[in-house]
């Protein structure tokens, strides 16, 4: 094995765990907001459009991590800067 199939098997490897990574936790931050809406929403259901809102805002800002790391990903794969 060569050492650029080598590399090029790790940028592989890596692009995989960046995004697998960025998708389980962006999964869980998510689910937790909506978890602690409707906890939140049950105690106060005046307040429910207030923090539906704030919940959408949160939601929004934890996907744009994981579309900066599926970038990266791409970058890597496919105009490799490392090499």
């Amino acid at each position: 094995m060569e050492e650029s199939d080598f590399f090029s098997a790790m940028t592989m490897m890596s692009a995989a765990i960046l995004v697998g990574g960025a998708a389980i936790g962006s999964a869980l931050g998510v689910g937790s907001v909506g978890a602690k809406l409707i906890e939140s929403t049950a105690r106060q259901p005046s307040e429910a459009s207030t923090l539906q809102n704030k919940a959408f805002l949160m939601a929004g800002m934890l996907d744009a991590i994981p579309i900066l790391s599926v970038a990266i990903a791409l970058l890597l794969l496919f105009s490799n800067p490392l090499t």
